[in-house]
């Protein structure tokens, strides 16, 4: 995939060659069950941030009346995205992680590209969020047609800006490349893997209404409010990040990652330094090039705009 970054250091593991393909859907939740008190952990220890920035935000919200300036200390949050999407796109993969360790490790190494890309993510969200309310109440001096095409225009660079946030937390833990490539990759991912992302965005859509069902119907039934309060504590961030990264990291892995790992070993190859197991994965690579394109006809149609 030439229009993608060569400028790599960390890719992950290939799958074996001769694996049988899992089914997607059962896998999820297999993963899902077998490490979810891991995912328990995991989400207390992200809740941490979230909890001080919330007081923070709370606190801010009472002195200035200001929701834009109220959720501007939760830009603060997004050097801990690190660890929780390294974490759960090694349980998506199926590889072992140290929860706390490499929590902090990857918070710490990069903890710099989450935060630019958090205070990204605040601008371009406030500015989406500003210019969809304008648009809306202004059908009257726009006239219908021309606030409706607005609004459309809206929602698209919306769907195309979440989209691209779904693929620029796990190129910043797996790959070492300047920001704005990954940006551009992620962009050309919000294009190709159209159906995978519009899958994450219901899911999360069906997740938050639900939370909110909850949150309303909990003034009556004081049981549902506490089932929201344990969703959130134990598992909201962590299902959210695990959700996503499963659902994309095989795409970035074909595309990105697999590239990568082949030309690492076409340069061991020239330098005569590839062991019989290496040489028996380079020469199989283009028979898992065809299976590959077997296995997008029957998964994905997304594929194709590609």
């Amino acid at each position: 995939m030439g229009f993608l970054s060569n400028y790599y250091n960390k890719p992950g593991p290939g799958v074996a060659k001769d694996a049988p393909k899992p089914n997607r859907f059962l896998l999820f939740w297999q993963l899902l069950g077998r490490h979810f008190f891991d995912f328990i952990k995991l989400n207390l220890l992200f809740l941490i941030p979230v909890v001080v920035m919330g007081i923070i935000a709370f606190l801010v919200a009472g002195a200035t009346n200001n929701l834009f300036l109220a959720l501007l200390p939760f830009v603060l949050v997004s050097p801990f995205v690190g660890g929780l999407t390294f974490e759960t796109r090694n349980y998506a993969r199926e590889q072992h992680v140290f929860i706390l360790h490499d929590f902090l490790k990857q918070t710490k190494e990069n903890w710099k590209k989450f935060l630019i890309n958090g205070v990204l993510f605040y601008i371009v969200s406030m500015l989406v969020i500003v210019s969809i309310r304008f648009y809306m109440q202004s059908q009257e001096s726009l006239g219908p047609v021309l606030s409706v095409i607005a609004l459309a225009v809206c929602l698209g660079i919306l769907y195309l800006f979440l989209s691209m946030e779904f693929y620029v937390p796990v190129q910043i833990v797996t790959f070492d490349m300047p920001l704005k490539t990954m940006y551009k990759n992620g962009l050309i991912f919000a294009i190709a893997g159209l159906w995978r992302n519009l899958l994450v965005i219901v899911v999360l859509a069906a997740l938050v209404i639900g939370m909110g069902l909850l949150l309303y119907l909990g003034l009556a039934l004081p049981i549902l409010l506490l089932i929201a309060l344990l969703i959130f504590v134990l598992l909201l961030f962590s299902f959210i990040s695990y959700l996503i990264n499963f659902t994309i990291y095989p795409l970035v892995d074909k595309h990105m990652i697999r590239p990568a790992m082949k030309r690492q070993l076409e340069e061991k190859r020239a330098r005569g330094e590839l062991t019989p197991e290496e040489e028996a994965d380079f020469v199989d690579w283009d028979s898992q090039k065809d299976n590959d394109n077997d296995d997008d006809d029957d998964d994905d149609d997304d594929d194709d705009d590609e």
